[in-house]
């Protein structure tokens, strides 16, 4: 198992690497735009999936890529679950509303398509990496790499080191994406532990269907990009508060009322 894990990790962080550095080489360098860049940046996404899609046909074959697929049926979780997927949704309602009574005004959304949606070209650099990487980042982190960290510790123990693993992933953003400083830093590793709690009781919950934590994902990234200053930081409180309610009431074991979701492909 810790050949898999090993391997997986390898080569998840070698072709991220990889095209992340490359691009922003090139970029640093007068070769490609801002505009590129992004674009470039969401291709860096690819890497945990395509680690997936190979650990998974080195070590398990045609079956195990088989098992693999079968994890992207739709199914329907229970409310409790459905609340956890849609949290970035409703924590970005409520944070609108705190926003009207902080601010005495409410957020400009006209403002910010205009800064962000002014054209079909900048409205695809936004909104393309915060797909890409809901998508390619949970086939690999949850779909092949928890499972197998699940198969030898508990839930709460392999989201540890599932998060240090996904946090340091993040290693080459920080030169092109991401502003970087100390308390920038410990605050990115927090955040990223504390979804790591969510995503695992998400993906736990619902038997390991893809969809869910994909969905999850993908609306966390999308609401946190209406407001760093207010917005962001009213989403992460309410992660905080619902990664507490799972640790406690859940429990570290599987942190979800059904049993984790251990290595399915083999």
């Amino acid at each position: 198992m810790k050949k898999q894990i090993l391997t997986y990790c390898m080569i998840a962080y070698s072709i991220t690497w990889l095209i992340a550095f490359s691009i922003y080489i090139s970029f640093k360098n007068g070769y490609l735009s801002e505009y590129q860049l992004h674009i470039y940046h969401a291709l860096a996404a690819i890497g945990p999936t395509l680690a997936a899609l190979i650990c998974t046909s080195i070590f398990y074959g045609k079956s195990g890529l088989k098992k693999l697929r079968s994890k992207f049926k739709i199914v329907f979780p229970n409310r409790k679950v459905l609340l956890f997927i849609l949290s970035p949704l409703i924590l970005f309602l409520i944070s609108l509303f705190l926003y009207r009574i902080v601010k005495n005004d409410w957020y400009d959304f006209v403002l910010f398509k205009k800064q962000n949606w002014a054209s079909l070209k900048l409205f695809t650099a936004w909104f393309l990496p915060l797909l890409t990487y809901a998508i390619f980042e949970e086939v690999g982190w949850r779909g092949f790499l928890l499972p197998h960290l699940q198969q030898q510790f508990t839930a709460w123990t392999s989201t540890i080191y599932l998060a240090i693993i996904w946090a340091f992933w993040h290693l080459p953003f920080f030169f092109y994406r991401f502003d970087f400083s100390l308390f920038i830093s410990i605050g990115f590793l927090f955040g990223i532990f504390v979804g790591s709690i969510i995503l695992t009781s998400i993906y736990n919950s619902s038997k390991g269907i893809l969809g869910t934590v994909i969905l999850f994902h993908f609306l966390n990234n999308l609401f946190s990009m209406f407001g760093k200053e207010f917005i962001a930081p009213v989403l992460s409180t309410g992660f905080v508060f619902i990664a507490i309610y799972i640790y406690n009431r859940l429990g570290k074991l599987n942190l979800s009322t059904l049993e984790r979701v251990k290595n399915y492909l083999a």
